[in-house]
């Protein structure tokens, strides 16, 4: 189903809401989830709090699928890859349903894919369970179409996800194989994914926000054999990223281009942004 399909779905089966209303209210949602997850997504949420049934599609597959080949619309996937990005899990709240999610991003040899946790899954990552790095079996999952048109992997009450032990580890790739060479950034849109060794770490900087307390900014160069790029990291990545030096090795998941005041281009860091780095002391860090 579109997402057009469902907005139509939703106004036709209550008359409390305008079509207005229903597309600020998927604004605000795009806003409170912080683009984690699709608008078909959260245009199901918002018909479950006004009471709208929507159907299911029926279109089913049993067996393995590589990240290639997954499509919106399927109802029972599995998939293997090693978990190269695990983010914080987030909480909702509706007038008749709540709950929460966490999202991942997934390798395997073909490509990355984005996985949404819901409720119970999502303990695994606030208990620690589940882990950038590790191998992954993912069982019947359902697939959707996130705001940018790409498939994404949602995994509910009925699926599971099994951790493979660690001599499955050499079957996937890492986040190198997907990363980005600098000197190809001018040339590419939307999320990037990066990795490198921090050049310089520049002083951290704070500025007032409107009604909030003080933000933070933190820039450092990150090189890799192509080139070199500067980083800003926003608020609380760059208190996470405190730590960082010179010669630490980094990975960025999920990374924003933007233009700098100069016009060259910058590699922007906020929450939805997965960082990894190992220091010197080879300590490896995930935030």
């Amino acid at each position: 189903m579109t997402t057009q399909e469902l907005i139509q779905k939703i106004l036709a089966q209550t008359q409390q809401i305008s079509e207005e209303q229903l597309l600020e209210m998927l604004q605000a949602e795009r806003n409170r989830t912080g683009g984690l997850l699709g608008d078909e997504t959260l245009l199901r949420l918002i018909a479950a709090r006004y009471g709208v049934q929507v159907q299911q599609n029926s279109i089913h597959n049993s067996g393995v699928l590589s990240s290639r080949r997954l499509v919106a619309g399927l109802n029972d996937v599995t998939i293997a890859g090693r978990t190269i990005a695990v983010f914080p899990a987030r909480t909702f709240q509706g007038a008749e349903k709540s709950g929460k999610f966490a999202t991942l991003m997934i390798a395997d040899h073909d490509g990355i894919v984005r996985v949404v946790l819901w409720n119970e899954k999502a303990d695994l990552v606030e208990n620690g369970e589940l882990k950038a790095g590790q191998v992954v079996r993912l069982l019947h999952g359902y697939t959707r179409e996130d705001r940018y048109g790409k498939t994404e992997l949602h995994l509910g009450g009925k699926s599971k996800i099994e951790i493979q032990p660690e001599s499955k580890a050499d079957d996937y790739p890492s986040i190198e194989k997907f990363a980005l060479k600098i000197s190809e950034l001018g040339k590419t849109q939307g999320a990037v994914h990066l990795a490198g060794l921090v050049k310089d770490v520049y002083a951290p900087s704070t500025f007032p926000r409107s009604g909030m307390s003080d933000g933070k900014v933190l820039r450092f160069r990150l090189a890799d054999i192509s080139g070199e790029v500067m980083v800003v990291a926003w608020n609380e990545k760059a208190e996470e990223l405190k730590d960082l030096k010179a010669n630490c090795k980094v990975n960025l998941v999920n990374a924003r281009l933007k233009e700098g005041q100069n016009g060259t281009l910058e590699v922007h860091v906020d929450s939805n942004v997965f960082v990894n780095f190992e220091a010197a002391s080879h300590a490896n860090r995930q935030i």
